[in-house]
């Protein structure tokens, strides 16, 4: 969800595994650096990317491979726009790596973003199959939020 220039976490899966990304719920992020962040971006012309992320390119509190010019975060924007998925790894912090997806209502509109985060040993290999994997969850997603609702029944929230 985009809250002005950042991404707010509102939902968490816990793995299994013992190795975990930490706890984000609640946890606002600059929208440029993250899975999460960037596909939230992907409607926006180069004048809007830039007032989003402006005072946020060039804080380093960001990992070594987070975007640190205008430029480089529009070619990484670009090449993901193209391929219909966002990627951070190690862009937020050493050994994390993520990957994000959109979710559009019936009108073609932004609603939200999914994405799986992981440990970069685990998930820099599968990132193709992670993608695939977040599509899939996105278009069941846009294709029930697409159905009427029954009459009488409560308002989606």
């Amino acid at each position: 969800m985009q809250q002005g220039n950042r991404s707010l976490t509102v939902l968490r899966e816990e793995p299994a595994q013992s190795l975990r990304a930490g706890g984000w719920v609640g946890r606002s992020s600059p929208m440029h650096c993250t899975a999460s962040g960037r596909p939230l971006l992907f409607d926006s012309d180069d004048d809007l990317v830039e007032a989003l992320t402006a005072d946020e390119l060039l804080a380093p509190t960001h990992g070594l491979a987070a975007p640190r010019s205008l430029d480089e975060l529009l070619d990484r924007l670009h090449t993901e726009r193209q391929r219909g998925y966002a990627v951070a790894s190690e862009e937020v912090e050493i050994g994390l790596t993520s990957v994000g997806v959109l979710i559009r209502n019936h009108a073609g509109d932004l609603l939200a973003v999914i994405n799986i985060s992981g440990p970069t040993s685990r998930l820099i290999a599968r990132i193709d199959q992670a993608a695939h994997r977040l599509r899939a969850t996105a278009t069941a997603l846009e294709s029930t939020l697409a159905q009427p609702r029954p009459p009488g029944a409560a308002p989606r929230g």
